[in-house]
């Protein structure tokens, strides 16, 4: 999230979430098995839930994206119909078969190729998460950026185990912020809208985890 942003973002839904999550850890519906949430985020193990509910606006992202890829079945299979997003199914159909350190380079470049716009001026809201679709069509903010490269790494052949949407506090701008990360055999990467390149997740220290989920499964940390 750039410099300029970080003053309209101080009190956006990411750091209220966080309290809210926090005070209600007790009361969230009973962890799932606790080896699945070995993954260190940040340095962090989270409590693994299987309850959306607590963050509706991922499991709400997850419903309407499997309706937009239902609505562009046609056009993926090359028939005439509306496709937002050619170019990137183009994009998937070429990285097939590269090896998975370049698929994940290349989708991190490609996302961040797309402009950085607020919810309020895309949306008209103070926070919104666009589907692939919505993101190809209008750009968007940090959590689009990170949702289009889930999905992407997903569409690839990543297991779901391997891939996670991030949000994070941002401590040298004391903001929320989200990305994604991906498992790449035990070596966490992490791919950013705020960094160029693909890079180990280790070596970032000013991000403190929230939560992080992916289809099955999200984590709360403390």
């Amino acid at each position: 999230m750039p410099a300029e942003f970080a003053k309209r973002f101080r009190h956006r839904l990411l750091p209220a979430l966080a309290v809210a999550l926090l005070v209600a850890w007790p009361m969230i519906a009973g962890p799932a098995d606790a080896s699945a949430g070995t993954w260190r985020t940040f340095g962090q193990t989270g409590k693994l839930f299987t309850n959306f509910k607590p963050i509706p606006q991922w499991s709400t992202l997850l419903k309407r994206y499997q309706e937009e890829e239902e609505r562009n079945t046609g056009c993926r299979a090359g028939k005439r119909g509306n496709c937002p997003y050619t170019e990137w199914r183009a994009m998937i159909e070429r990285l097939q078969g590269q090896d998975r350190r370049t698929q994940v380079d290349e989708i991190n470049r490609f996302a961040n190729n797309w402009r950085y716009v607020t919810d309020p001026i895309n949306w008209g809201v103070e926070d919104y998460w666009s589907t692939p679709g919505e993101f190809f069509a209008k750009a968007g903010d940090c959590e689009d950026y990170a949702i289009v490269k889930f999905m992407s790494l997903r569409a690839l052949g990543f297991r779901n185990d391997e891939v996670r949407l991030v949000a994070v506090m941002d401590l040298n701008l004391d903001v929320g912020h989200a990305v994604a990360l991906v498992n790449l055999g035990g070596r966490i990467l992490l791919l950013d809208n705020q960094i160029k390149k693909v890079i180990d997740a280790d070596s970032v220290r000013h991000y403190k985890p929230v939560f992080s989920a992916n289809e099955n499964a999200w984590w709360l940390y403390k």
